[in-house]
């Protein structure tokens, strides 16, 4: 399943390399202007080793990508679990499931905006690498749980008609999105 997601196509927003106007610095001289300013080399504003407070950046960026992951793999589970129990009764209804309601797109909307801020080309190179891998996880987890969304009921139809018909072997559901994207969360702890 996670091959799957990572062969998804990730919306990303396209960083220009080549300026449309002259006087329009690219993203490679804005992170040279950026190395070249008073304390990039060794020192943060506040007097701290920059390795320490981009470190402690990195390390509270990742904790908060591991934290919605967890919470959107919570919800797959909740949700997959539910939908698939009631559809031993009535199969046609599981297009009704919704794994990303809209209390959890309002919180992959604010990290993503989070992120997108913390991908700037003036951060840190660290930073900013954690960020756009952060926007990439995002953005295939959430594309995965649509696309789960949106063909449950043809893989339910392709389960049925297998010789393994059981749609939750041992609890759990025979599509384990939620196993996949709590070991996603894991990876960013």
């Amino acid at each position: 399943m996670l091959e799957a997601a990572r062969a998804l196509p990730v919306a990303s927003p396209f960083e220009e390399t080549v300026p449309a106007r002259p006087g329009v610095p690219t993203g490679a001289e804005e992170l040279a202007r950026a190395a070249a300013r008073p304390g990039a080399a060794g020192e943060s504003e506040g007097g701290a080793p920059a390795g320490r407070v981009n470190g402690a950046r990195c390390f509270a960026l990742r904790r908060e990508i591991a934290a919605l992951l967890t919470r959107l793999a919570r919800r797959a589970d909740e949700t997959l679990v539910a939908a698939l129990a009631r559809a031993a009764q009535a199969w046609e209804q599981v297009d009704a499931l919704s794994i990303v309601d809209a209390e959890l797109d309002g919180q992959v909307a604010r990290m993503r905006r989070r992120l997108a801020a913390a991908a700037h080309p003036a951060a840190p190179s660290a930073e900013r690498a954690v960020a756009l891998e952060g926007l990439l996880a995002i953005d295939a987890s959430v594309a995965l749980a649509r696309l789960c969304e949106r063909r449950i009921a043809s893989l339910l139809r392709l389960r049925l008609r297998s010789p393994a018909r059981e749609l939750l072997p041992e609890g759990r559901p025979f599509l384990d999105l939620g196993a996949a994207l709590h070991e996603a969360a894991e990876a960013w702890r």
